[in-house]
């Protein structure tokens, strides 16, 4: 009965989870030494309650779920109360750096610092060596304890590599191998820091050095850096312990201490008795010059250095070093010792031959290389989305830390509208960086680690962050002050403004009629062997970022330069960190225009290039000729907009740029729209489409629909001038407005997702050859597209709108004949009639993640 009881109680109260096998009757019976018959006996009567279950040839198993009338179990606090004495708790708070992010699992583009590439790890050369190591001395290496300090052939090997690579002269006896870098500090914190103990670290720095000192109880004081590093003249006139530092690359900012500052902290150390904890985690990892000789060469005495091959190699490998001083070698060894008695044998083995071979500066050599080209490869896509870029730390290391430019809203709020559309960056508080003062830098710099990404995800994953950026500065719900909060002046008091322009309610004119519908086939080329040849039907310039288009019969193109007086003046927001009197492009966000200001639609402008007289006029009433460039007319000009946008601040500021345009893209590009893709739209859904939203130059005809994304990358000829298409246009919210209205009438970028899984309309073009251009030129394409595209045809791409489309998150795959009732979507609903904020029913992910699932659809990128 006693073994009844208790095993009926250790069943209810959970300590024997349900379906849990329980014991043989002989094994119990000899683990209690007591009768077989006697266990017997105590399972019968279990079986009995019905506590318990057999099952033949099996065994005695506990029943999934308890009779009704068992007794309940009993509660935890029973127990919690029986104990009388409290209970110690932590004798101090610990905080420990974030290593996981809620939601990178869930990223396509995750440019996380510090990763490098899987694809770059020796997995074949690793393997081979592990399994040597197994079969010769496995057996020994596996079952005994090893040297606390770490393998002596691997200490060898890191003593050998650190007095080539970075002059550090250190006998293996000085060097301890740790799980990384983070051991590494909490060995240094636990043997010479105590309560009240100074420590000292950079501002911002690593989380995880800040942690391990605070944890100790340590205080810790903070030292700024700029961009020769770590500041000298900031640090504690006092006695302290440990400095951590990062002198060769420092992170976050990627600066380098300088060989002056390097002096001066090495003094600074021996007058207040402190020992340097230097890191040089990424220190192998180097693209261009040489390093400065680090301090653990200069001062070998009170430095304390610590590497890892957690960037070099993977960070899985849990494998880095310690150099330290002779005199307090043992003392770490013993400290380590009685943390975990040493690294796992096998990895240090392997590692020690992969470093005694060759293999790893070979390996180094390679990775160099590839790094250095994704390094490139972001910096090009930062700069063709963003303009001139500042980025800092790119010499070496695995990541750059990007000042946003002007334009762009705080890091935080770029983070967060990356999260949306599944990219991420990281502001220094999401990217394990402490700091104390909150200064611009803390702010307004983003983190982007490019290793373990290759250069095409580079490119779309910064394509997209600049998508969902522009998204957001079109969102008409957007408040444009509050999103720039930390960049636009504050308001100044209100000025009294006259009124000369018409009422919005007055009835317009009867000659400003809606214009018919542009995406009209005209006079049709037939190029050799049958097929049609597009002609260029019309040509446009917007001499004003964002106000009203002017037709043009030809245009003379320059080589690699933009449309001629296309986008060359701007309206600058009234407080907008821009520099008028050096007008540079920026981002849409600082300027006032016709997508983010339906008002603007109530008036024409029409600029003479030759003379710069701007006309600006409202249905037949002229309101004003300005001569832009006379201080007094612009300022007129300026008043006049102030009047049809009260909401603005003040009056905006009209500026000039002098050498390039204010396109939405920085480049030298000439946008492209194929005619015949609007109209296969307009057949799709149902509606007029004017080509005017999207504000293109050039407007061809006679192609075939969706034709223009096969010339990507290849040689068109329009007139005179030759182009390289150079890539497709994403499309943004200055689609949705109506050029006539200005309404936000349509979602021209949700429809295209929504059907077709991107929001890609239209191509850019790259003058290679300068020529006259003109309006009924023909279009010299691609010989291998010059007949008919059957799997773009307008039945089609109707089909398309009725196939099946999957999940990006979950593979959850939406057949329209099935619908999806759970999520109130009827059958037979297509894709594309499903409304934008539908989300996935199985994981939630949002519509724009879904892509389409039939091999047809992924043979062809526009359907």
């Amino acid at each position: 009965m006693q073994m009844v009881d208790q095993i009926r109680e250790a069943i209810r109260c959970a300590r024997i989870g349900p379906g849990t096998r329980l014991p043989s009757s002989r094994r119990l019976s000899e683990q209690l030494a007591i009768s077989r018959n006697t266990v017997v006996r105590a399972y019968d009567l279990l079986l009995m309650e019905g506590i318990v279950e057999s099952r033949p040839a099996s065994g005695i198993y506990v029943a999934d779920a308890l009779p009704r009338d068992a007794a309940p179990v009993r509660p935890v606090s029973e127990f919690r109360d029986a104990v009388r004495t409290r209970m110690p708790m932590p004798l101090r708070h610990v905080r420990a750096p974030g290593m996981s992010h809620p939601v990178r699992n869930r990223l396509l583009y995750d440019f996380f610092p510090g990763r490098p590439s899987p694809d770059l790890f020796p997995l074949k050369t690793w393997r081979r060596l592990l399994q040597n190591n197994l079969s010769h001395g496995g057996g020994a290496g596996l079952t005994q304890y090893g040297e606390p300090a770490g393998l002596a052939g691997l200490r060898t090997a890191i003593a050998n590599h650190l007095a080539i690579a970075r002059g550090i002269v250190a006998d293996p006896s000085r060097i301890v191998i740790v799980s990384g870098v983070q051991e590494g500090l909490n060995l240094a914190a636990r043997l010479y820091l105590a309560r009240g103990a100074l420590s000292v670290v950079e501002d911002p720095c690593y989380q995880g050095a800040a942690l391990a000192f605070e944890a100790a109880g340590a205080e810790v004081a903070n030292v700024a850096v700029d961009r020769d590093g770590l500041i000298p003249d900031d640090l504690p006139r006092r006695t302290a312990s440990l400095l951590y530092t990062t002198p060769s690359h420092q992170y976050p900012t990627g600066a380098t201490l300088s060989a002056e500052r390097r002096t001066e902290v090495i003094d600074w150390a021996r007058r207040y008795g402190c020992y340097v904890i230097e890191d040089d985690y990424d220190c192998d990892i180097r693209y261009q010059g040489s390093h400065l000789a680090p301090l653990a060469a200069l001062a070998p005495d009170c430095t304390i250095y610590i590497g890892t091959f957690s960037k070099s190699l993977g960070a899985g490998l849990r494998l880095g070093y310690m150099v330290v001083p002779e005199h307090i070698a043992e003392a770490v060894c013993i400290e380590k010792s009685l943390l975990n008695n040493g690294n796992p044998w096998l990895e240090q083995a392997t590692l020690a031959d992969f470093m005694h071979n060759g293999s790893y500066a070979a390996h180094l050599l390679r990775v160099r290389s590839h790094y250095k080209d994704n390094r490139d490869c972001l910096v090009a896509a930062l700069r063709r989305n963003f303009g001139d870029v500042q980025v800092d730390g790119d010499a070496g290391g695995l990541h750059v830390l990007w000042h946003l430019p002007p334009g762009i809203p705080d890091a935080v709020t770029v983070e967060a509208l990356a999260q949306r559309a599944r990219v991420g960056v990281y502001s220094l508080a999401s990217a394990r960086v402490h700091f104390e003062r909150r200064t611009t830098l803390t702010r307004r710099a983003v983190i982007l680690g490019y290793a373990a990404l290759s250069a095409r995800q580079i490119e779309k994953g910064i394509a997209r962050l600049s998508d969902a950026i522009d998204d957001a500065i079109d969102d008409p719900a957007t408040d444009m002050v509050a999103l720039f909060s930390d960049q636009f002046a504050p308001r100044p008091p209100p000025v009294s403004v006259g009124r000369d322009l018409a009422p919005r309610t007055r009835q317009q004119p009867a000659l400003r009629r809606s214009r018919p519908n542009r995406a009209l086939s005209g006079k049709i080329i037939v190029r050799q062997g049958g097929a049609p040849m597009p002609i260029l039907k019309n040509i446009y310039r917007y001499p004003i970022k964002g106000l009203s288009a002017q037709a043009l019969a030809s245009v003379e193109l320059q080589a690699r330069k933009p449309f001629p007086h296309d986008r060359v003046f701007a309206l600058v927001r009234p407080g907008a960190p821009f520099d008028t009197s050096q007008p540079r492009w920026g981002k849409k966000g600082l300027f006032v225009m016709l997508m983010l200001e339906e008002a603007l639609a109530r008036v024409r402008t029409t600029l003479d290039v030759e003379t710069l007289k701007l006309t600006i006029a409202q249905g037949n009433r002229q309101l004003v000729v300005a001569d832009l460039e006379d201080e007094t007319s612009r300022a007129e000009v300026e008043e006049i907009f102030w009047q049809l946008v009260p909401a603005l601040r003040s009056a905006p500021t009209l500026v000039r740029s002098r050498e390039g345009h204010f396109m939405d893209k920085p480049d030298n590009v000439i946008s492209l729209i194929n005619l015949a893709t609007v109209r296969s739209l307009e057949a799709q859904w149902g509606i007029t489409i004017d080509p005017l939203r999207f504000r293109a130059n050039l407007y061809v005809d006679g192609a075939n629909p969706w034709e223009e994304f096969d010339w990507v990358g290849s040689d068109i000829r329009i007139g005179e001038a030759l182009f390289r298409v150079d890539r497709r246009n994403g499309r943004c919210g200055a689609t949705n407005v109506d050029p006539e209205t200005g309404r936000r009438d349509l979602d021209i970028p949700g429809s295209l997702r929504a059907a077709f899984g991107h929001k890609e309309l239209g191509v850019y073009l790259v003058a290679r050859e300068g020529g006259r251009v003109s309006v009924g030129d023909p279009v010299v394409t691609p010989a291998a597209v010059g007949t008919t595209d059957v799997a773009r045809s307008p039945a089609v791409i109707r089909q398309a709108s009725r196939q099946m489309f999957m999940c990006g998150g979950c593979y959850y795959i939406y057949e329209p004949t099935a619908g999806a009732p759970d999520q109130l979507v009827p059958a037979g609903t297509p894709f594309a009639a499903i409304p934008v904020n539908w989300r996935c029913p199985d994981c939630g992910t949002d519509k724009s993640t879904f892509r389409p699932y039939v091999e047809a659809a992924r043979s062809h990128p526009a359907i």
